[in-house]
Order: C-alpha cells, then structure tokens, then sequence
C-alpha cells in the first residue's frame, strides 16, 4: 500500500508539473458532477408534483433547474473528456520518459540481458497509461463515491430501505476485482511470449539479421512461429477477459433484480398515497444514476487496480536503480599500481555453471594485456566485469588496491574508454556518432578530428559529402558506411577521451574492435594505438585489448589465454611461445593459414 501511494504522490506531482491549470480545471469538473446528478433528480421531482399541484412558477424553477443542471452536465462531461484525454497522454510521455532514463542509465547491464528483468521494465511501459491515470481514476472514484452518497440520501427521503440499493454495489467490486486479478496473472504470465514474439518479428524487418533470414527464406517459419506466440499470449488474456466478464455479468444480474424490486417498492408506496409520483420519477431517475455512478466507481478501482500491476514492478526498478548507483568513494585520477582480480567467478543468471572461476589476474599500470583463446572461453565476460557492466558472483576486483565495488561508480564509469565487439551503430551526423564518445565535447570538432586520426578514420571523413555533418543511416535518408567504416567509427568514439590536455581514461577495453577490418589495417592501426598508449603510460591507464589475430595481440605487454572460463596460460610473446602451449599452437596454426 506504501508503494502504491509513493507512486501515486509521483504521478501527481508529474500532473501537476505537466499543466498545473489544466489538471485544476478537470479537478473541479469532476468534483461537480455529483452537484449535477442532484440536482437533475430533484428537477424531475418538483417538476411533477409543482405541476399536480398548479404551480405554474415553481415548475418553471424545476424546469430552468433541470435544463441547467443537464447543460452543465453535457458541457462538463465534453471539457472533462478533452481534458483528460490531454492530461493522460502528456503525464505518460513524460512518465515513459523517466523510466527509460532510469533503464538506460543503470551503470550495469544484468537487467537488459536477464528475461524476467527484462519483462518487469517491459510491463511497466505497458502500464504507463493506467499508471499516468491513477489520479484521476482516484479522484473520480472519490467523486462517484461522495456523489454515490447524495443519491443515497435522496433515495433515503423517499423510503430510507432504498438504501439497500447501495449494498448492491458489494458484488459489484468483488467481481470487479476478481476479474482484474485475473487479467494481471494473465498478462504477466505472456509478457516472456509477447517478448520473444517482438524479437522474431523484428529479425525480419531489421536490416541486419534480414538479410539472412531472406538468404535463408526462413521468414515465414519465423513470423508463423511469432504469430503462435502472440496467439498463446492472446488466448491466455481472452480467457482471464471472459471469466472476468463471466463474474461481472453475474454481479450486474443481482443488481438488476435489487433494482427491480426497488422499484416495485416504490411503485406500492405511490399506489398506497405514502409518497408522491414526483418522488417516484425521482427515484427511477436516481436508480438509473445509480447505475451509472457504481459503473464509474468500478471502473476507477479496474484503472487504479491496473496501476496497481505496475507498482510493484516501479518499485523493483527504482530500488535496482538506487541498488545500482552505489556511491562510494572517488575513483582515482591516475593508477599507480593497477587492477588486480583475486578468485573471481561469475555466473550469468539461470546458468547451471560458472561462465569464469578462479580468475588471477594482475593489470600493471602503464601495462597493455591481451586477451585470447576460443569462442565461449569467457573473454568478453573478463572485460565486463572490469568495466562495472557486471559484478563478479564471487572473488575481487580492486583498483589500487581498493575493492571495485566501493568506488563510486560515476567516477570508475568516467574513467574508462574502449568499444566492445556489439558496438552501436549510431545513426546521427557523423561527427555526433564520433563525438558522443565524450559528449562534454561533442562540438568540439578539433578532438573529433583527432580522435579519427588516431582510429584511422580521417579517410572516411573526408570521403563524405558534408563531412563531419553528414548524416550517417539510409534508414533517415543519410549515407550508409560500410561495415569496416561503422567500425572504424566506433573505435574513433572510444578514443575521444584519450585525446586532449584534460584527464585520460583509467582503462581502455578494446573487444575486437578491429575485426571487420583486413588483418594489414588491423596491424597498423594498433601499432599506431599501442604506440600512442605507451607514450601515456605515465597516466597509468590499463589497455585491455581481446582479439583472434596473434600478429596483433602478440604487441601487448603480457597475454592472457582463457581455456573454459580459466586462466590457462599468461606471460609475454616469446614465453608462451616457449612453453609451447595453447597460446603457441593457435599462434602457429593461424600463422600457417596466412602463409
């Protein structure tokens, strides 16, 4: 209940920041419609007896009150429309908006990757609407219920056991909420199938992966095989609908027979001359109200209920989020002895093993390492783990002898540079695609230009038709780089913080950053990139470099092979060699096949 009110405090507060007048207007709008319902029934009533009675004024009163009271009602009803229409739409825009900050600004990764994470953040987009809406579902409701109140008390002049009308409303609500509880189960239990039906549907129609799936003509299979998912999802929730609708039909059934006999009670009072036929009109009218008012109480509870199925999952967020950030004390400006891991081990979540187990490692400062071995072996994962994208399961990483995870993690984030093997292609003018490696200085054209020179990217530049503002994308009408060319870019964006007077990067990951290049351009460009590295080794900054070509890996300072998740040999070029191990047997099979 605590959650659910923070949540409904925020998005109030978003109303209100949203269109404080406009949020007033429909506040009070909705606040005078049990006034009107009021006094419509007591029109009917005055209007039929002042009228048995000869009272020519009065039943202009009761007719001038009727026609008011309905005009206020009609116009009310329009404005009232408009403006919530309005409201909703902005307060979930804005609402969509900060939690996708939140999503994208958590410092690691576990929650993109991991499927029912994946499927939290998901459904809380999903229920951004009935979430932007909990204020005006609570206040209407609030409104039905003081209005539902007044009609109570009329109905209590009449015969005060017309009251019982109202407990009518008790099968209503139960019913109301049984069927919510099944429709939330249900759209809970198909997120994971609504997903996977996304990321099928989408490997046809990216251009990436479409073009293999076209290759291949599995198109079809994949689209039927989305359609079923979507179908399975689909079916579930028609069912929960159904035997949602199923109670809620049941309930609305009593209530009719209630009604009903109200009525008749009413019709006997008026045959018996204990009340007035005004008075009976007035009834008939209140009773239809009534209807009206319990639905409009219902269906505020459906919308706060489903708000209600985002709470839980907000809530998750935001304290993953806060859990995330962990501030802790300053990361350093210079290393001055390293980064050292003692008996790490890491484990995707669900995994039955270890990805990596007993990793020793010592990271020199000043010091370049590469990291090879085979497909699986666990390199990428290593360079995560240094990174901050995810944190080991067991064992340590400390920098300068201070545990990772005390370190603010802003400051170890904005201490380190690199490009993993997944880079972004970023679709933007191409000096923005470059720049956004440091956006502090995104304008700032001569470190853009250096850091293309440094990557070797120059060429591209100046091949562009606008240069530096050319816009990069067919998909917007721009020019499309080839696939060495995106690379070639990415690995420029990672080098705009090693460029310039101001603080170089800590550490510097490159993950097969060079792997669409020819073996010759890679060569050349890292003997150009190591070279500029071990001029700044007096910052102390680690390069970790993970690549399957040997000529180049043979330039770093020490070597690490993984075998299986385990550190199975490290030391320098001519010392492998000499063990004639793993490393030495890959070196000598890729050295072959290019001669």
């Amino acid at each position: 209940m605590i959650d659910w009110l923070r949540l409904l405090g925020r998005m109030t507060r978003l109303t209100l920041r949203t269109d404080r007048r406009a949020a007033v207007a429909l506040c009070a709008l909705t606040l005078s419609q049990g006034a009107v319902i009021a006094a419509i029934g007591l029109s009917q009533r005055f209007l039929v007896d002042h009228s048995v009675a000869g009272d020519t004024a009065a039943v202009v009163g009761a007719v001038v009150l009727g026609a008011v009271a309905r005009g206020v009602s009609a116009t009310a009803s329009r404005v009232e429309g408009t403006l919530s229409i309005y409201l909703r739409s902005r307060v979930r825009m804005a609402f969509s908006e900060q939690v996708q900050r939140t999503v994208a600004t958590i410092p690691t990764i576990a929650h993109l990757e991991h499927g029912p994470h994946i499927d939290r953040w998901n459904r809380i987009f999903q229920g951004s609407y009935a979430a932007a809406s909990m204020p005006w579902a609570v206040l209407n409701a609030s409104a039905s219920v003081v209005s539902l109140a007044v009609t109570i008390g009329l109905l209590a002049w009449v015969r005060p056991a017309l009251c019982l009308l109202a407990l009518l409303a008790v099968p209503l609500f139960l019913a109301g909420r049984r069927s919510d509880r099944l429709l939330r189960d249900a759209r809970d239990a198909g997120a994971e199938d609504l997903r996977h039906e996304q990321r099928l549907h989408d490997l046809c129609i990216r251009p990436e992966p479409a073009k293999e799936v076209m290759l291949t003509g599995g198109g079809a299979a994949l689209s039927n095989r989305a359609t079923d998912l979507w179908a399975a999802a689909s079916a579930r929730e028609i069912q929960a609908r159904l035997r949602g609708v199923a109670y809620q039909t049941g309930a609305w059934l009593l209530y009719g027979a209630g009604l009903a006999t109200g009525l008749l009670v009413v019709g006997r009072l008026v045959a018996a001359g204990q009340t007035t036929v005004g008075a009976a009109v007035m009834v008939v009218s209140l009773a239809t109200q009534l209807q009206s008012q319990l639905r409009t109480v219902l269906e505020g509870l459906s919308t706060v209920a489903e708000a209600g199925q985002v709470v839980g999952h907000y809530t998750w967020l935001s304290q993953y989020a806060a859990d995330a950030a962990r501030p802790g004390q300053p990361a350093p400006r210079v290393l001055t002895s390293g980064i050292t891991l003692r008996d790490v081990r890491f484990r995707y979540a669900g995994a039955e093993r270890d990805t990596l187990s007993g990793i020793d490692l010592d990271l020199p400062a000043g010091s370049t390492v590469a990291i090879v071995g085979a497909n699986g072996a666990g390199k990428s994962t290593l360079v995560k783990l240094l990174t901050g994208l995810y944190e080991p399961t067991g064992g340590q990483i400390t920098v300068d002898g201070r545990p990772l995870d005390e370190l603010d993690r802003a400051g170890w984030t904005a201490g380190l540079s690199g490009v993993y093997q997944d880079y972004a292609r970023l679709q933007m003018r191409a000096g923005e695609t470059v720049g956004v490696g440091d956006v502090r200085h995104i304008r700032d054209t001569a470190r853009i230009r250096a850091a293309l020179d440094l990557a070797d990217a120059t060429r591209i530049i100046t091949d562009l038709p606008d240069g530096l503002d050319t816009r990069l994308g067919a998909a917007f009408g721009g020019v499309e780089p080839s696939l060495g060319q995106w690379q070639k870019l990415a690995l420029a964006r990672s080098l705009m913080r090693q460029v310039g007077g101001e603080r170089r990067p800590l550490c510097v990951v490159l993950d097969e950053p060079t792997a669409a290049l020819d073996p010759l351009a890679e060569h050349d460009l890292f003997r150009q990139y190591v070279g500029q590295v071990r001029e700044a080794t007096r910052q102390g900054a680690v390069t970790v470099l993970v690549s399957h070509r040997f000529s180049t890996v043979r330039m770093a300072d020490r070597i690490v092979v993984l075998d299986d998740g385990r550190i199975a040999e490290q030391g320098g070029h001519a010392e492998l060699m000499a063990v004639d191990g793993i490393y030495a047997q890959l070196y000598r099979l890729q050295e072959a096949a290019y001669r």
